[in-house]
């Protein structure tokens, strides 16, 4: 095939085999005039310039700290390097094999050098700028001659509005396999994005601070009259002065719009408590928000960066508390297992989702994931469900038969939801297999083998179920090799602060409506309740919420009637409860860290900025 490239530089543009991506971009590489022989004098920063520019995509570089290892860890040490770039092509941060990176620069695919198409050529960095896509580049396809040693995949990342700010980058050697590289670096440009979002939030929060300072203190001065949907309804000369706007310029606008324009001019403001002086007035504390007379907010304070989310087909998992982190740290351990593995947990705590956490750890994540829930399928059914069927073995089965789930999920893993609602007879089946590796369809008097792994969950005791004769002993031990506890969400409320934003953002884009800010008292409600039905009601209660709001925020008015009684009289206006949950995190890895603050920032995913500044405001000693 890299006849093809040759057949183009030697002026042949009928190369009709060749990816109309890459075709496009060796079009625009000719009529750019890069040298097809090399280009290793390209642009190259000096050492001050490369960290003077780190340190202006420190945003970006601090959202990719933990993502770029995690996906060298991902690749199970083959030769690759992950890159981190800017939106100029300048390569950033660089982790991976030291073997193959030493021979990438060769070709300075190294931090400091800049890989633009105009530069490099057509390359996955360049040329995913250029396109605006996720791209894959493979040897020969690269236009320049001396880049023919490399594989590359590359994404751009985007910010919360959208803008393409940086591209992530996997490169290795030619002779590797084409591995399905474009998904994994996909899954690393979206957990960039995810963590960028708090990191935006958490450098708006002090701008955010001195708008509702501002705010708060011209409502109480009379200065600025807002309505029930947080718009500007009227201003005085004195207020027209303060923010520097014209009159017609202001009314009508969203007071948190208006406001939080002001933030080049507010960073400096001192802090000041506002307090109720009398009916119609605003009040404002630490940590909630800025309300008018018909008590609706007007902004909302950020909270502290979630860790590095785990993204799978079908949901991120996010929680801060330690109980969810030692969970999935013991589910990654069982899946460089091949064991069966029990998960356990109240219904809505995601048992599905650590069954495909396990499963996407694990050496058959290429496999395929086969879900069943033994409690959707009738006792009837499910046997011929699980093992398939054989051509006549029923009235209207199909001819040729029919593969059941074992089959399905050959070299993947099978997973069973509600394990205990399993039919005994069924139960039989299913030991036999787990022991035999091999299954008979319905019908058919022929084995055959099967290679799949087994996960299980349940929100019954099984242990009590043992003893009542409904479930297999014998099964149940089989089962259990290693046993994984999902505890109920009022056991780990902190999750809730990460779990809140991310279901916001999801929820709007879905419902094609602009983010909305969820303001801390929310959050002090949210925290109150106890969540029977654990993280599915938590997400219904959000997207309940969601589609019922009107203007830029969610408002407590909007709250399920079971959540706003669970909360009555718990003094949820103060913020005290998020007050409390974030002091709480914050001892916590203090406590771990023996009191050094850059590690306990670490594991909180904040900078030691953000740190010392949430010390201060809680009033923590060292």
């Amino acid at each position: 095939m890299s006849k093809l490239w040759q057949r183009f530089i030697n002026g042949d543009k009928s190369v009709g085999e060749v990816d109309p991506l890459i075709y496009r971009s060796w079009k625009r590489c000719e009529e750019k005039q890069v040298d097809f022989r090399g280009t290793s004098d390209g642009e190259i920063l000096s050492r001050p310039l490369l960290q003077e520019r780190n340190e202006a995509y420190g945003d970006l570089l601090q959202a990719g700290k933990n993502v770029l290892p995690f996906l060298v860890r991902y690749l199970k040490g083959k030769k690759y390097i992950v890159l981190l770039c800017d939106k100029e092509g300048y390569i950033l941060k660089s982790f991976g094999n030291q073997t193959f990176m030493t021979k990438a620069q060769s070709v300075y695919l190294s931090p400091g050098a800049n890989w633009r198409e105009d530069v490099k050529g057509t390359n996955a960095i360049g040329t995913a700028l250029a396109e605006q896509q996720p791209v894959k580049v493979l040897g020969w396809e690269h236009y320049v001659r001396e880049n023919h040693i490399l594989n590359c995949w590359a994404a751009p990342v985007r910010n919360a509005r959208g803008e393409i700010i940086g591209v992530l980058d996997i490169s290795g050697e030619a002779s590797c396999e084409a591995e399905r590289l474009v998904e994994i670096v996909l899954m690393g440009a979206r957990m960039i994005e995810q963590n960028l979002q708090v990191i935006e939030l958490e450098n708006n929060f002090q701008f955010c601070r001195a708008g509702i300072r501002m705010a708060s203190e011209m409502l109480r001065e009379g200065f600025v009259t807002i309505n029930s949907r947080g718009e500007i309804v009227e201003i005085n000369e004195a207020g027209v002065q303060l923010l520097g706007n014209r009159r017609e310029d202001v009314i009508g606008r969203s007071a948190e719009e208006v406001f939080h324009a002001k933030k080049s001019t507010l960073v400096q403001a001192n802090p000041r408590e506002i307090r109720v002086d009398k009916p119609g007035n605003t009040v404002h504390s630490r940590f909630s928000g800025v309300k008018d007379a018909q008590g609706g907010f007007l902004g909302a304070v950020g909270v502290l960066q979630p860790s590095v989310p785990y993204q799978n087909k079908e949901t991120f998992w996010l929680g801060r508390s330690e109980r969810t982190q030692k969970l999935f740290r013991r589910a990654a351990k069982a899946a460089g297992t091949l064991s069966t593995v029990l998960i356990q947990g109240e219904s809505g705590t995601g048992k599905e989702v650590v069954a495909r956490y396990v499963h996407q750890m694990s050496q058959r994540k290429n496999g395929p994931f086969v879900a069943l829930n033994c409690a959707a399928i009738p006792a009837t059914l499910i046997e011929s469900e699980l093992f398939g069927y054989a051509e006549g073995s029923f009235t209207g089965a199909k001819r040729g038969g029919q593969p059941g789930k074992f089959e399905q999920a050959h070299d993947g893993t099978i997973f069973f939801d509600e394990i205990g609602d399993m039919p005994l007879n069924v139960q039989a089946s299913l030991l036999r297999v787990l022991q035999e590796k091999e299954i008979y369809r319905v019908g058919d008097s022929k084995t055959r083998k099967v290679n799949a792994r087994v996960l299980a969950a349940t929100n019954k005791n099984l242990a009590k179920l043992v003893e009542q004769g409904k479930f297999r002993l014998d099964l149940y031990y089989r089962l259990k090799v290693v046993s994984l506890e999902i505890p109920p969400l009022r056991e780990r409320p902190e999750d809730i602060l990460d779990l809140v934003p991310y279901f916001v953002s999801q929820l709007c884009a879905k419902q094609g409506k602009q983010p909305l800010v969820v303001p801390d008292a929310l959050y002090s409600r949210l925290l109150t309740y106890s969540w029977p039905g654990n993280i599915r009601e938590l997400e219904n209660c959000i997207e309940s919420m969601v589609a019922m709001a009107e203007g830029a925020l969610l408002r407590e008015d909007d709250l399920p009637q079971e959540v706003l009684r669970a909360s009555v009289g718990q003094g949820v206006t103060d913020g005290s409860l998020l007050e409390q949950q974030t002091k709480q995190a914050i001892l916590q890895a203090l406590t771990k860290t023996n009191g050094k603050i850059a590690p306990a920032a670490r594991l909180l995913g904040i900078g030691r900025t953000t740190l010392y500044r949430k010390l201060e405001e809680l009033n923590i000693s060292l």
